[in-house]
């Protein structure tokens, strides 16, 4: 996995066209302590309230976050609550709003459900499921002409609230054939004649089954038997049927095969099928061969459905830096500058600190737990052993070889990364990696530390952490030299 999801980003940065159906999804949580004395129903205490992207937007904020430059199309409403935050969430995963059509009636689509204890109590929903005004639907189509490019990616993600219908899809079909882009499309019902001529569809066992009754096919007949005239019907390339716990079915004309879904507790199924089509649609990007993409969706899923709410799974997820944690110590730095670039470009913020780290004792436990706190990623940069013996610290310094020093630290749950410098200081380390944050344990006062002024240069923040008393590796070694010589 490790190898495909490197293979994966040397790739670069796709481009994918999201169509659909917008919706924000809306929670209260809550606690349940009593009946209602009004009706047998349970009292919710309201605690807090959160909001999350959901529908065709879900979609989008899984393709941001593996790696996609998201377009993303679709109607809200331009003055109701919910489309205003709707919007801040769009901004805050880093996709654009320029896209979207403002309706003057048109609600935007809202699922407010009311948790307690992890459980949904209630889910009431506030849509308009009426198909798109004339004009709603001719400045889409518009806007569509404008950036359909050669070789993009196209996906339909229809939650038949009204957006996606035969004229659109006839519509966009015509430009991704013109324009040799692949179209993928979560579909769904009543009417599944409109899908004629995408490339793909990823229907669930339930709706697989709606699309055998639309076509009056026999129910008796195997599932292979029934996909095969449904791609015949419409059109299609293949059809990919999300099983749930038993993974994904791919059926074409040729062929057939089963991928098996990866076992996981599952907690929400919320936003998992949208999951599958994002990491569909990376796999088609980046030409990976079918059965991969198939393996790398339901990997995908069930990290997915593992989380509370609707939730967008990062390629580094996928990779299981527990199962070997040596697979976090990375000397080569252009290989660790990729990796942080990638991790940037999700949103995540980089924290650097550096060290010797010889014997690693409850004062660098501290400072690198306080490190973490300032973002996302930590990334410890250690002294090669030459380094540490230019710095005065001994004859007998290190203790312990590079080698061990990383592994030890790679082992930390706190530490993401571990590199190495063999310069004197890490000023150069600094330049190449550009952190948005430094952190030294110490008391120096935040302007005498190495790389200050770079990273105020470009707006990042410094931090210094002050020292457990009594808690040094000097210290550690020297009691252990009095104990040898009682």
């Amino acid at each position: 996995m490790k190898d495909l999801i490197n293979f994966i980003k040397r790739g670069g940065r796709k481009n994918v066209i999201i169509v659909g159906d917008l919706m924000l999804d809306e929670y209260i949580f809550g606690s349940v302590d009593r009946i209602s004395p009004e009706a047998p129903v349970p009292v919710v205490r309201e605690q807090h309230r959160e909001w999350q992207l959901g529908g065709a937007a879900n979609v989008a904020a899984n393709c941001r976050s593996i790696g996609f430059d998201v377009q993303l199309f679709g109607v809200i409403n331009q003055h109701d609550r919910s489309g205003k935050k709707f919007c801040e969430l769009l901004e805050k995963s880093n996709i654009s709003t320029e896209n979207l059509i403002l309706s003057e009636t048109r609600a935007t689509t809202t699922k407010l459900r009311v948790m307690a204890k992890n459980h949904q109590c209630l889910r009431i929903d506030h849509e308009d499921k009426e198909p798109l005004a004339e004009k709603e639907r001719n400045q889409l189509i518009e806007r569509l002409k404008k950036v359909i490019k050669p070789g993009c990616m196209l996906l339909l993600s229809d939650y038949a609230k009204g957006v996606i219908d035969r004229y659109l899809v006839d519509y966009v079909v015509g430009l991704a054939r013109q324009n040799n882009c692949i179209v993928l499309a979560d579909p769904k019902g009543p009417d599944f004649d409109k899908y004629q001529g995408v490339h793909y569809m990823t229907p669930n066992l339930p709706e697989f089954a709606q699309i055998v009754q639309f076509f009056g096919l026999d129910r008796k007949h195997s599932l292979v038997d029934n996909a095969r005239k449904i791609i015949k019907s419409l059109n299609l390339t293949g059809l990919m049927i999300t099983m749930g716990e038993q993974g994904i079915h791919f059926v074409s004309a040729e062929t057939d095969f089963h991928s098996p879904a990866c076992k996981r507790e599952v907690f929400d199924l919320s936003g998992a099928g949208d999951t599958v089509v994002a990491f569909l649609a990376l796999g088609f990007a980046h030409n990976l061969d079918l059965a991969v993409s198939l393996r790398l969706a339901n990997h995908a899923a069930s990290i997915a459905i593992s989380h509370l709410k609707t939730y967008s799974v990062s390629l580094e997820e996928l990779i299981d830096r527990e199962a070997d944690v040596t697979e976090k110590i990375m000397y080569d730095w252009a290989r660790l500058k990729i990796e942080l670039e990638w991790l940037r470009s999700e949103g995540k913020r980089i924290v650097f600190t550096n060290g010797c780290f010889d014997i690693l004792h409850a004062g660098h436990i501290h400072i690198l737990k306080e490190a973490k706190k300032r973002g996302d990623i930590l990334v410890v940069a250690l002294n090669t052993d030459a380094s540490v013996q230019r710095l005065n610290k001994g004859p007998e310094r290190p203790i312990n070889t590079l080698a061990d020093r990383a592994t030890i630290m790679s082992a930390l749950g706190v530490v993401d990364f571990v590199t190495a410098f063999d310069q004197d200081t890490p000023r150069e380390i600094l330049e190449y990696l550009r952190p948005n944050v430094l952190v030294k344990g110490g008391d120096y006062k935040r302007e005498e530390l190495v790389g200050y002024d770079l990273l105020m240069s470009y707006g990042g923040e410094v931090y210094t952490i002050s020292l457990v008393p009594g808690r040094s590796t000097t210290q550690t070694i020297h009691k252990l030299q009095q104990s040898q010589r009682a």
